[in-house]
């Protein structure tokens, strides 16, 4: 499959692109889901998927009546922005690209150009219900034909358009060292308002385990417990604001490790001071970022030590007996 961000330098003879794009619930497990699919008409068959999940439903907002670049674009940023099911979104795009990579989409071109959408709805229902585990999915789709000029035409407006707009997050990616993606943690009733931050600030952000990178430094902080990943306190390093007027927030959370995290709303943060402010009595949150192993040694210590103790006093009541 083609990755996604080459469709402009993609030389493919054939008149017209027919695109189809849909949205999907599986009720079941209450997930949501959004694809496009690219097909070739000269060589009658799929070129290129791009697919999303999630359990949030606003997912199902994105109509697929939209334009094809629009709706591309609203599922890269999405994607981009990880505000979606990794695993899932992982699973169903590995799924289509397989199920449709050769008889199968062939069949789905065949579908399309005869307007047979009966039998689309039960193609792609059949692909739906392993990376969903879900039968019961509710789905509509829409496609589009465009012809090979106005294609080409979109994508060279919409790369220029890239190339004109100012960058307002080159600072974000000129420092050197690994950037992962994070999660803010918010305090609605307590916590400072994003827009209030200011370099320097400390807050508790989530790693989000959406790259090989980012579960590489989930490790080696040992911030997973119990299958999950708890808060770590982060510096903040910048605070920007893109095209969109979100919130581009830089966090360092070791020497050449930075966080980076996108918000469109002005919510409230959790401060790393109020943590400790609330749970005078807990162990130091920076306890926290220790490997299980070295988080669970008092505990081990203890036992150990009460093992010893009990033993103590076995043998000095022995040694009082003997006396006696």
């Amino acid at each position: 499959m083609v990755d996604i961000d080459s469709f402009s330098g993609l030389e493919i003879e054939s008149e017209n692109h027919v695109i189809l794009k849909g949205r999907l619930k599986a009720l079941e497990t209450n997930t949501y889901g959004l694809f496009i699919i690219f097909l070739n008409e000269n060589q009658r068959a799929v070129y290129n998927i791009l697919a999303i999940a999630s359990h949030y439903s606003s997912l199902y907002d994105i109509d697929p009546q939209l334009p094809w670049n629009t709706f591309e674009e609203k599922l890269a940023d999405l994607k981009w922005k990880g505000d979606i099911a990794l695993n899932i979104s992982l699973d169903l795009q590995n799924y289509m690209d397989k199920a449709l990579e050769r008889d199968r989409g062939v069949e789905l071109f065949t579908l399309l150009k005869n307007n047979d959408y009966t039998k689309i709805d039960s193609l792609l229902q059949a692909i739906f219900i392993k990376p969903f585990s879900d039968r019961n999915i509710s789905m509509e789709i829409h496609a589009e034909t465009i012809t090979m000029e106005d294609f080409t035409k979109v994508n060279e407006e919409r790369n220029q358009l890239k190339k004109q707009k100012p960058s307002t997050t080159t600072k974000l990616t000129e420092r050197e060292g690994d950037q992962i993606d994070i999660d803010l943690i918010l305090a609605p009733v307590s916590g400072i308002l994003i827009n209030e931050l200011t370099k320097g600030d400390k807050i508790m952000v989530r790693i989000l385990g959406n790259t090989t990178k980012a579960r590489y430094y989930i490790d080696y902080f040992g911030v997973k417990v119990d299958g999950n990943i708890i808060p770590v306190p982060a510096e903040v390093i910048e605070i920007n604001r893109n095209e969109n007027n979100e919130f581009i927030i830089l966090c360092k959370l070791a020497e050449k490790v930075y966080g980076r995290a996108v918000e469109a709303e002005r919510v409230k943060l959790k401060r790393y001071e109020e943590l400790l402010a609330h749970h005078p009595g807990d162990e130091d949150l920076s306890d926290l970022i220790k490997p299980p192993k070295e988080r669970s040694f008092p505990v081990f210590a203890m036992i150990i030590g009460g093992l010893m103790f009990i033993v103590l006093i076995l043998f000095v009541i022995m040694w009082f007996n003997n006396i006696l």
